[in-house]
């Protein structure tokens, strides 16, 4: 999902209608203020076997019979990873809106007068102005990449999936907390922050090497 906020922000920097431009961004926006339980029952309404996307499907001859998305288990990475990019994406793309204002006008100008295209501004202004964010970013998100989200996955899992849908933090959760394995559950959680730990400082190091922008 990381390179969605990115098309989102380049996107809505080319809309040139004021009213249209504020209206896909609150609409954007919205999801991330919602919170994950109340998502989560959006999402398994909308999957569920009398759902919307089951009655799209039939309507358009596509299956006969009802799909049990949220019981298989090879549906399930496609769904969270879905659900966090509709959840997230608005609100991420705020970070790079705010980058891409910080660009020089008249750099833009100066291509009109070369007369350049839209698409070659974006790629020859807009993208190489935003590949610093874009790249402290990414590390940040290279390190938290174990986090893949403790609420929604423990919200949407169900024990038919639990092969497919267990991670870190639910794994922790459930010796930890459930099971009474105190030190157990906490030696997962510090095994995590390692790993993530690791995994900024080679990001950073790979990121120096390719370019000048390091988050450290």
């Amino acid at each position: 999902s990381f390179p969605i906020p990115i098309a989102i922000a380049i996107s809505l920097n080319e809309v040139r209608i004021k009213w249209l431009k504020k209206s896909i961004q609150t609409v954007s926006y919205l999801p991330y203020f919602i919170s994950w339980v109340i998502a989560a029952n959006i999402v398994i309404t909308f999957l569920s076997a009398d759902g919307v996307l089951n009655t799209f499907l039939q309507v358009l001859h596509l299956t006969d019979e009802d799909v049990l998305f949220l019981q298989k288990g090879e549906y399930f990475w496609w769904i969270i990873a879905l659900a966090n990019t509709w959840k997230g994406m608005g609100y991420n793309s705020i970070i790079y809106l705010a980058a891409i204002s910080g660009i020089n006008p008249e750099q833009y100008e100066a291509a009109d007068v070369d007369g350049a295209t839209r698409w070659q501004k974006i790629v020859h202004i807009t993208l190489p102005a935003l590949k610093p964010t874009i790249l402290i970013l990414l590390i940040l998100a290279i390190g938290g990449i174990l986090n893949t989200g403790f609420e929604q996955i423990l919200l949407l899992q169900n024990n038919s999936i639990l092969n497919f849908s267990d991670v870190l933090d639910t794994y922790a959760y459930r010796y930890g907390l459930q099971n009474g394995m105190y030190s157990y559950g906490t030696a997962v959680g510090l095994f995590k922050s390692v790993v993530s730990f690791i995994l900024v400082i080679t990001a950073n190091k790979i990121t120096r090497k390719v370019s000048d922008s390091s988050l450290f």
